[in-house]
């Protein structure tokens, strides 16, 4: 029988923090596909790519390296460094390779969105058309700022023309186009919003 409400429920499949953390492995050997890089590269490269649509900090990293080393999917080595420490960087190795390419043929469970924005938006008949109207519009430059970035990663791969990607450079291109055709759908839903809230604005009796 099912249980009881607000005991607790079944949840088929990993959990969202297991999730997260298979999705972490597997995008820090994506990146080590393109050669051999140290921990911090790894960290700011992440930063500059992947985590536009995956978010990791820098802490989680280093521990995902260390357990993808212990398990034969990368393989680390130390380089001498004048008046500092020495620093590792790591490779990934064939086994890993074939890890990779496995997880990225695996089907993946629907994304279960949090997004605070469209929590408020939830609640925008409770303020006054105009302050709704503000508030989008805020949010809405903040898209489009991230949107000329990513145009602007756009630009450096050939002039944006899809048939001189580089295959190396494909999964990133791919990305990155689902990145500005979000912002893109946001924006037209965007000024749909607006123009309904202007209308509900206009046909307000006057205080």
């Amino acid at each position: 029988m099912p249980p009881a409400p607000g005991k607790f429920c079944w949840r088929i499949g990993p959990t969202p923090a297991k999730l997260a953390e298979m999705s972490l492995r597997f995008a820090i050997l994506g990146l080590l596909t393109a050669g051999e890089l140290s921990g911090y590269e790894i960290a700011r490269r992440f930063e500059q790519s992947v985590g536009y649509f995956w978010h990791a900090r820098a802490q989680q990293i280093y521990p995902e390296l260390a357990r993808l080393e212990s398990e034969g999917l990368v393989a680390g080595r130390a380089v001498p460094q004048v008046g500092k420490p020495d620093k590792r960087v790591y490779t990934i190795t064939a086994r890993g390779l074939a890890h990779l390419a496995d997880w990225v043929l695996t089907p993946s469970p629907l994304t279960l969105t949090k997004d605070e924005f469209l929590v408020k938006v939830w609640s925008y008949g409770l303020v006054e058309p105009q302050r709704a109207i503000e508030a989008l519009a805020t949010h809405r430059r903040q898209q489009e700022e991230r949107l000329a970035a990513y145009r602007a990663i756009e630009a450096a791969f050939e002039g944006a023309d899809p048939a001189a990607v580089p295959t190396a450079f494909l999964g990133p291109y791919l990305t990155l186009r689902a990145g500005i055709q979000f912002i893109e759908a946001f924006l037209a839903w965007a000024d749909e919003a607006e123009r309904i809230l202007r209308a509900r604005a206009a046909s307000r009796p006057a205080p």
